[in-house]
């Protein structure tokens, strides 16, 4: 059996970008919805606590606001979106590099697709970490291990999101100047 030809393979990459990143979208729509009135914010103010103390202020400040049991559900429902965006991430390194035609930028798609999942493994030990932060462990080593690698997360992946911009410009500009890819 022959490999599917490039344009089959295309055509493939672009059905799973934009589904997975409209997948992500919604996925991310709805769970804000049903979290509330608990925030986006509110749980990234968590991820980079830093310091145990500031960890146990917020988890008491949910508490007493009654965001605690949606923080807790924020923490599962992190491993669904994690499989969501590393999937429109990396498939839409592949993607958009692809659309350019480049050599050069088809191969640092192929690159950062693998580097997409570096940030998902440091989202999952970061929330292994957040977890046993909210049920109680709340250790300064669990606050540290979630802060940095929450850190590391973030640079990956808005390395990503601008590898992917900087691949759509290309093309958008090669595609105005008449070139076609």
């Amino acid at each position: 059996m022959e490999p599917p030809s490039w344009p089959a393979r295309f055509s493939r990459l672009r059905q799973l970008f934009w589904l997975f990143f409209l997948l992500t979208i919604v996925y991310m729509i709805w769970v804000r919805n049903y979290l509330a009135p608990l925030s986006s914010d509110e749980i990234v103010q968590f991820e980079i606590a830093k310091t145990a103390n500031k960890a146990q202020a917020i988890i008491e400040n949910w508490k007493h606001t009654g965001k605690y049991e949606e923080s807790v559900k924020s923490t599962y429902f992190a491993y669904i979106f994690m499989f969501l965006y590393t999937m429109a991430i990396a498939i839409g390194c592949r993607f958009i590099s692809a659309c350019t035609g480049n050599d050069i930028l088809i191969k640092g798609g192929r690159g950062f697709a693998w580097l997409i999942i570096v940030a998902t493994i440091c989202d999952l030990f970061e929330h292994i970490a957040l977890s046993r932060t909210l049920s109680g462990d709340i250790s300064q080593l669990n606050v540290s291990i979630a802060y940095n690698l929450a850190r590391i997360k973030f640079s990956i992946v808005i390395v990503c999101l601008l590898f992917m911009v900087a691949c759509f410009l290309y093309w958008v500009i090669g595609r105005l100047g008449g070139e076609e890819s």
